[in-house]
């Protein structure tokens, strides 16, 4: 019972204790460096890095394709597949290719 038991876990993709997903921007006009999200327990919290400061946005909606996040005046929608982000920060408008970083426990 306990190998059935192990196998059935071991078969099962989504059993992840945390996972981050970290999108990393080159050099850029906005000073956008990474958006970062944490899931845990089920809640993903949401982290922007900005010319060297973090700052929490909210997750306004989430699905395989894409993510869209807001504070404030800032608004950014993240395609997953390809790691491509449009950012509107007030008026400035930019569409960023970011490297997609994966990590799963």
């Amino acid at each position: 019972m306990i190998i059935g038991f192990g196998l059935c876990i071991a078969a099962c993709d989504d059993f992840v204790r945390f996972r981050t997903e970290k999108y990393a921007c080159d050099t850029n006009r906005l000073g956008l460096q990474s958006i970062e999200l944490q899931t845990q327990r089920g809640k993903t919290v949401a982290t922007l890095v900005s010319n060297g400061q973090e700052s929490a946005l909210d997750i306004v909606m989430k699905d395989k394709q894409l993510i869209e996040l807001k504070a404030g005046k800032a608004e950014f929608i993240i395609a997953r597949e390809t790691g491509e982000i449009r950012a509107l920060l007030g008026a400035r408008y930019a569409l960023l290719t970011c490297k997609k970083i994966v990590f799963s426990m």
